[in-house]
């Protein structure tokens, strides 16, 4: 079976995660952003990258497990029936290797002669909110014929307040942030996560949903849908819905507050 960029940067994100699970017990590290929203979410859309929080292990000895998964040919042999033949490993002479952030980019080079760049990044500033460990969803690993994984995510409640905390701090509004808004929306309520943020972050979040134009949702969510996905969400009508919908539900999250 043939692999698209995207799947295959999924597939090497999925059997890290299931290797550094093995090296890691799970109550040290948690899985945030998009790849949390796909695995456990339901979200139809794809990450280049992985971030994790990370706690209670020494800079330099995840240094030293990361590169060793990275590293190990049993672990490169593993992704070779999907299409990757090799991996170029990270420059770790200049990666980010800080007490607050350890960052590893990695290419993927495959048998199309495609070279897919990818990052794994692990912030160290402590955990935001509740992480368990869960199985990733068996829709995400069918497809890829793998067996069952798991690994330690934040709760929906706790990806909720992450995603509202993003809208109403980043220096620049992401569209996806709100696209992924909406789709943690459909499955919690404003009142997961209305006590956990002050009023005025939640409102700061509702001003900032339109800042976002129609051709930034274009580049950073609908180009990373399959085609099937891109085809239903990629008009501006759509757009403006999900806008709509997120601040409907930020308008419930600040009644809740109230």
């Amino acid at each position: 079976m043939t692999y698209d960029s995207f799947q295959l940067r999924e597939i090497f994100h999925l059997e890290f995660l299931r290797r550094l699970g093995m090296k890691l017990p799970a109550r040290t590290f948690a899985l945030k952003g998009g790849a949390n929203m796909r695995f456990f979410f339901g979200s139809p859309r794809f990450s280049e990258d992985i971030d994790l929080d990370v706690v209670h292990v020494e800079v330099s000895a995840l240094k030293e497990v990361v590169m060793k998964i990275l590293e190990t040919r049993a672990f490169q042999n593993e992704l070779k029936p999907f299409g990757i033949e090799r991996l170029a490993l990270p420059e770790m002479a200049k990666a980010k290797q800080t007490e607050t952030t350890q960052r590893f980019k990695v290419h993927l080079l495959t048998g199309a002669g495609e070279d897919l760049f990818s990052k794994i990044e692990f912030s160290r500033r402590g955990f935001k909110g509740r992480a368990r460990p869960e199985f990733v969803s068996e829709t995400v690993l069918r497809g890829y014929g793998m067996s069952p994984l798991i690994v330690p995510h934040y709760d929906l409640a706790s990806a909720i307040l992450q995603k509202i905390e993003a809208l109403a701090t980043r220096s620049e509004t992401q569209a996806r942030d709100i696209f992924d808004l909406h789709a943690l929306s459909t499955l919690g309520h404003g009142k997961d996560v209305s006590p956990l943020l002050p009023a005025s972050r939640i409102e700061t979040a509702r001003e900032r949903l339109f800042e976002v134009g129609y051709r930034q949702y274009l580049d950073t969510v609908v180009a990373y849908l399959n085609p099937e996905d891109r085809a239903i969400r990629a008009s501006p009508e759509i757009w403006d819905e999900t806008r709509l919908r997120v601040a409907r539900f930020l308008e419930e999250v600040e009644k809740k507050h109230a």
